[in-house]
């Protein structure tokens, strides 16, 4: 869902409360991976800057969905992310009960580590 909203806490704050928990989860582990990473809103969408764009998340009509800027990492996790679809640099989830947090939270530091 593209947004007007000026802040990440701003775009939350407009989705359902299902939603809303789900994404703030999500923001909390990138901000746990990558503290240094700046936080804005890009194209709608909020997002994170290390040393250029790193991760981002959107609510969709029909899903989730949280962007992984180095997508080689996305591919080589593939398999153990959940009950997901994965797109070059994208995971695609309906509830946050469909992803495996364990292996979505390494693949988020692996992803900050490169940025180091």
């Amino acid at each position: 869902m593209r947004s007007e909203a000026g802040t990440v806490t701003a775009y939350l704050k407009e989705l359902p409360a299902d939603r809303r928990a789900a994404l703030e989860h999500l923001r909390a582990l990138i901000e746990r991976a990558a503290p240094k990473a700046k936080a804005s809103m890009k194209y709608g969408l909020p997002s994170w800057d290390w040393n250029g764009p790193l991760f981002a998340l959107t609510a969709q009509k029909h899903y989730l969905e949280l962007y992984v800027a180095e997508a080689d990492l996305v591919a080589a996790r593939k398999k153990t992310l959940g009950d997901v679809e994965v797109g070059k640099s994208s995971i695609r989830f309906k509830r946050l009960a469909d992803l495996n947090l364990e292996s979505v939270a390494a693949l988020l530091e692996a992803a900050a580590a490169r940025r180091r």
